[in-house]
């Protein structure tokens, strides 16, 4: 890789810098592209991240914008700091940043080069008509965007597929996580958490949404909520969350435990048994690349994004949306086959190392702004 200029400065933008996956993936991206990038940020400034990343790099390389607000007089102000820091490359991590980042592409010209990382193409959701005129508008930008960056192959496929852009004009850059070691036992996280010690904990990290779709997670839990081997501990919150504790009610679920949000995941994972997810879409989820390096294993939607962390019956089991009875058997049996939870246990570690690397996502990163810069 050859070294960039010293005038060379990257800017990464961003409208959310709450928790999330795309704020984690700038904060683990920022912390460890190395001494030779000058990193400047435009983002709100929240907890986690946004707080942090003013504190690291100062007001003078800090540009404030509001959460997931889209405002004319910013994007003129974020043009003024673009010219007046000599600034050479503008990454841009998810919708709304990327529409900032080509409108800026517009008025700056050749004067920078402009990243837009999707974090999740996310166009289930939308009916015909929405769908048909997102895609319109990702083609229209797309002479606006020097490079796109997808978070995993079936997100870029679909990309393609739409016409949003050519093969040439993109590159798959892995969502990953730091290796962590949690070097206390099961038990003793489970005191901490106060989890039951006797039951299989099947679990899920997720904001609650409909994205997420948790209402089959919970359909799921009411088919074994007569078997008491089982506990569905949910960490997070959201804008569904009153609807799904109306739900559990409803359902009488007394094998369902929200806790709200919490700030230590990695522990949830190690104290549990599986990892569930039934999202309707993903772009990469963090909370199942975790579950890998934590050599848990796991049961997920057959979806974009989540089969490229779960590979169906070596670290875990696929099975298809709406197929609820298949994923409860699939739990059922990790429960029960020990040698079948060893098995995949083992491989999800193999894999996280194989794929999930920071080493390999920064070199994949160095590369790409050393490029577009030479």
């Amino acid at each position: 890789m050859k070294p960039l200029e010293k005038s060379s400065k990257i800017l990464y933008l961003t409208l959310r810098s709450d928790w999330g996956g795309a704020p984690k993936h700038i904060d683990i991206l920022y912390k460890n592209i190395g001494p030779d990038f000058l990193i400047y940020f435009a983002a709100p400034i929240s907890e986690p991240y946004g707080n942090s990343w003013y504190k690291l790099v100062g007001k003078e390389r800090f540009f404030e914008l509001e959460h997931r607000k889209f405002s004319i007089s910013k994007l003129f102000e974020l043009k003024s700091f673009i010219e007046k820091n000599e600034i050479k490359i503008v990454h841009a991590h998810g919708k709304g940043a990327g529409l900032y980042g080509r409108l800026l592409k517009m008025l700056l010209s050749n004067k920078i080069k402009v990243i837009f990382t999707f974090h999740g193409l996310h166009i289930a959701q939308y009916n015909q008509l929405k769908k048909k005129l997102y895609i319109n508008y990702e083609k229209f930008f797309s002479r606006c965007t020097d490079l796109f960056i997808n978070v995993s192959r079936g997100e870029r496929d679909n990309c393609i597929k739409y016409g949003i852009f050519s093969a040439q004009k993109s590159e798959v850059v892995y969502n990953v996580i730091p290796e962590v070691i949690n070097e206390k036992t099961n038990i003793t996280l489970r005191e901490e958490l106060n989890l039951l010690l006797d039951k299989f904990i099947v679990l899920s990290i997720v904001r609650f949404s409909f994205a997420k779709n948790i209402a089959d997670t919970l359909a799921i839990a009411e088919m074994l909520k007569f078997d008491e081997r089982f506990m569905f501990v949910l960490v997070g919150d959201g804008e569904t969350r009153e609807e799904i504790e109306n739900e559990i009610r409803k359902k009488g679920l007394n094998n369902v435990l929200l806790t709200g949000f919490k700030n230590n995941p990695l522990d949830y994972i190690a104290a549990s048994n599986v990892y569930l997810s039934t999202s309707h879409w993903e772009g990469l989820p963090y909370s199942l690349i975790e579950a890998s390096m934590m050599g848990i294993p796991a049961v997920a939607t057959n979806v974009v994004g989540n089969n490229e962390v779960v590979k169906n019956n070596f670290n875990g089991k696929l099975f298809n949306p709406g197929d609820l009875k298949t994923a409860a058997n699939n739990i059922v049996e990790i429960c029960t086959d020990n040698n079948l939870f060893e098995f995949y246990s083992k491989n999800a570690k193999i894999f996280y190392k194989d794929n999930f690397s920071v080493i390999k996502m920064i070199t994949q990163m160095q590369n790409i702004y050393s490029a577009l810069v030479h």
